[in-house]
């Protein structure tokens, strides 16, 4: 009855601040093929797959914070290999929120609203308007999921005989709140994945099965406000930082997300997956760490190679990660931050891990503008570019055993998907009669893999 009259008295105030400010999705999503021509370079017939990158429907020219980027609703752009043929697609993730929006206009971005919409969504009266899907594609065995850390895995069916991507249905987890973690894990053939609770301070760790089943359930409480983008997870232990987040009373009520970074210890949990026993080991460094590019243990000592942010304010855009190595002595229980001059100078994230190496996008002026690659605390390469503008997190494929990376880019005015080479880091771009715009994290299906991934 409760939820009733709220939705009695909020309804008014809704229907009265939509408007008609709305395309519908299917008039903004493309398909566009490129046959095989002589100028297609001969590396191109040999690539059969996918290649997908999820992001934000977001003008990043107008976006100055965070908050904004991160709340799009998801897009696939993706192409399709096929023997030279490439046939490149742009298709929206169909959130509850999305078909909602078909229905009735656009959201508006009012304060009161959001809050409406928030309190509604408990009783399954409006759609989750954080249900956005726009973070990660998320393989478990031959499905797809597009994965947001605020809603349920939407299931995608990646289809190489119709070259389409289209979204099947929204998948229900039963016994844990309807959301999870945007960089859940596929281990030995179960899904890990995390969900934090800011106001109880605790986050919690699920292991499930390749259907979504619950297996296993651990809540670790946390020292400060547990916003955990991502966290590791090896064949013993699962890794997570406890960074010294808190709201920013002064600016509360004037920011999107008044969340920042205060100066206090930063706290490391390390979780045994077999005795179930946790270890809290504590630095006295303030930082953050949205992905972790590596974590390797020896019996005394514990390193994570990762993008180290020391100032973090959530409304602001202008952030820098430096590539570091945190040390974790198991016997004295001191943690070590190392930093190098060498990296100082780049603005690095989105790791990506192939053989022994790591390579990040590298951020400058606001733009991607190409690639290092790092062995531990070395450098192996710089590989930027000038006049590039890279669209989002590339892809490793094998080409006849040899590591390329894949990404979507623009230079001088024209979009293209450009290839490198890791073993000799040679490069070349083909231009495409395609608009790109940003993403976040992607992925590589081999084709052969995978033809129609329905259930």
């Amino acid at each position: 009855m409760k939820s009733f009259i709220l939705f009695l008295v909020a309804w008014p105030c809704l229907y009265n601040a939509f408007g008609n400010r709305w395309v519908p999705t299917h008039h903004r999503e493309i398909k566009t093929q490129i046959p095989p021509h002589s100028k297609t370079p001969d590396v191109l017939r040999k690539i059969n797959g996918f290649y997908g990158l999820i992001g934000p429907d977001v003008n990043v020219s107008s976006v100055n914070n965070l908050f904004d980027l991160f709340v799009g609703d998801g897009i696939v752009q993706g192409v399709f290999f096929d023997n030279g043929t490439l046939t490149l697609v742009r298709n929206f993730v169909q959130t509850d929120k999305l078909k909602y929006e078909e229905r009735h206009g656009q959201v508006p971005k009012n304060p009161f609203i959001k809050i409406l919409f928030l309190l509604l969504s408990k009783w399954n009266l409006l759609p989750n308007i954080m249900g956005l899907a726009n973070t990660a594609l998320f393989r478990v065995e031959n499905k797809t999921y597009a994965l947001y850390e605020r809603d349920l895995p939407y299931l995608l069916d990646v289809d190489f005989e119709t070259k389409s991507v289209r979204t099947l249905a929204k998948c229900a987890i039963p016994h844990i709140p309807p959301h999870i973690s945007g960089h859940s894990k596929f281990i030995n053939n179960s899904i890990e994945t995390i969900d934090y609770n800011v106001l109880q301070n605790h986050l919690i760790y699920y292991r499930l099965s390749s259907e979504w089943k619950p297996l296993f359930k651990k809540i670790v409480k946390t020292k400060y406000m547990p916003v955990i983008h991502d966290f590791w997870s090896g064949e013993h232990n699962i890794v997570f930082v406890d960074s010294p987040l808190g709201l920013d009373y002064k600016n509360i009520f004037r920011k999107h997300l008044p969340f920042l970074m205060k100066n206090s210890p930063t706290f490391i949990h390390v979780f045994n997956k077999h005795s179930q026993q946790i270890e809290k080991y504590q630095c006295n460094k303030s930082f953050y760490i949205f992905h972790y590019g590596d974590v390797f243990e020896t019996p005394t000592k514990i390193h994570i190679y990762a993008s180290i942010y020391e100032n973090l304010d959530f409304s602001d855009l202008n952030i820098c990660g430096t590539y570091s190595e945190i040390v974790i002595d198991k016997n004295t229980k001191r943690v070590h931050l190392i930093k190098i001059p060498e990296f100082e100078k780049y603005n690095l994230d989105f790791p990506l891990k192939f053989e022994n190496k790591i390579v990040f996008r590298n951020v400058y002026n606001r733009t991607i503008n190409g690639f290092v690659v790092v062995e531990k605390m070395n450098l192996v390469k710089e590989l930027l570019f000038e006049g590039m503008c890279i669209y989002g997190e590339p892809a490793l494929v094998y080409i006849e055993t040899i590591p390329h990376l894949i990404a979507f880019a623009e230079l001088e005015n024209k979009s293209c998907i450009l290839f490198i080479n890791l073993v000799n880091y040679s490069h070349f771009h083909m231009d495409v009669p395609f608009h790109f715009s940003l993403g976040f994290h992607s992925l590589f299906i081999p084709a052969c893999k995978t033809s129609n991934e329905n259930i």
